[in-house]
């Protein structure tokens, strides 16, 4: 899609000077994503080549999130890959750019004019990447190696988005650990404390504090059916009540699984933010689509059959697709 949308207006001085960004959709905003980050708090990752002079998304500065499988594009079948670009500057990109400029997923931002170049590579490796890397990630080291063959290292952002409450750096948690504890869960006023989050919610993981859970391959494929409910919501001091989790597929079941207070308050900040969007997003939806007193809006779904975490009966609750 993206090689024949930027194809069929590639002439158009508009496009080739716009600024386009790509985003996962199971991303979610936390602040306004721009292309000017001159007066922002965004953490830049470290490399040789430094921080760009001037902070912005530029023709031949292209950015994106950092992600964690480092050089792993490049450790790849090159030969195989490149074999129709034995002379690419991909082959010359040195270990610390490998590291440290290629490692990147989304969000990606680019001028029209980049967009177009690192697509056009990007569409032309990935099937030779799938031949010798058929994983999960393959679509995102044929961008790193197609980025690399058409000479645009990114400057890869920490604080683009958080994912794994586990990790250690890499990722925008150190701007949650420091907000205060009354302050995670307090969805109402997160607007106002924008300037002091990552930009996005990457909801690749599960979320798991006590019994409560979010997680995307958890919520029922009817979730926005108009009579179904909404989920609960936890209270907001739930950083503060567990230091454990019951996992809902737990094996066995009801299994209580250790948690720090450090990870426990980045679990309890994406419990809170994303049941709080997905039932904001439902209930727009309903009252958008649904008839006339026909909507849903009560908040009582769990993902378990009980939130006591003594009360294990009834087992595994799966979820209906």
């Amino acid at each position: 899609f993206m090689a024949n949308w930027l194809k069929y207006d590639e002439n158009n001085p508009k496009l080739k000077n716009s600024i386009i960004m790509i985003l996962d959709p199971d991303m979610i905003l936390l602040r306004p994503l721009t292309y000017d980050f001159t007066s922002s708090n965004v953490m830049i990752h470290q490399s040789k080549r430094g921080p760009p002079k001037v902070k912005k998304v530029m023709h031949g500065q292209p950015w994106a999130s950092l992600y964690a499988f480092g050089d792993g594009p490049f450790r790849q079948d090159l030969n195989y890959i490149f074999s129709n670009h034995t002379d690419s500057p991909a082959l010359r990109a040195t270990g610390d750019e490998q590291r440290n400029n290629y490692p990147g997923g989304p969000p990606y931002m680019a001028t029209g004019k980049d967009m177009w170049s690192i697509v056009n590579a990007w569409t032309e490796l990935v099937p030779n990447v799938h031949h010798v890397y058929k994983h999960l990630l393959g679509e995102m080291y044929g961008w790193s190696l197609g980025a690399a063959h058409v000479g645009l290292p990114h400057t890869l952002a920490e604080s683009f988005m958080i994912s794994a409450t586990g990790i250690g750096h890499g990722e925008g948690w150190a701007l949650i650990d420091a907000l205060k504890d009354d302050e995670v869960c307090e969805y109402s006023v997160m607007k106002d404390y924008e300037d002091k989050l990552p930009y996005t919610m990457h909801f690749c993981q599960n979320y798991w504090l006590g019994k409560w859970f979010i997680g995307k391959y958890r919520l029922d494929s009817d979730f926005l059916k108009c009579e179904k409910t909404l989920l609960m919501e936890p209270p907001k001091d739930i950083a503060k009540q567990y230091d454990f989790f019951i996992k809902p597929g737990g094996n066995p079941y009801g299994e209580k699984e250790h948690v720090s207070s450090h990870v426990a308050k980045r679990e309890a900040f994406m419990i809170c933010q994303l049941i709080s969007r997905f039932n904001d997003a439902a209930a727009w939806f309903k009252d958008t689509t649904c008839e006339e007193g026909t909507a849903n809006h009560e908040k009582s779904f769990i993902f378990h059959h009980s939130l006591d975490p003594d009360n294990n009966e009834g087992g595994e609750k799966k979820a209906k697709w």
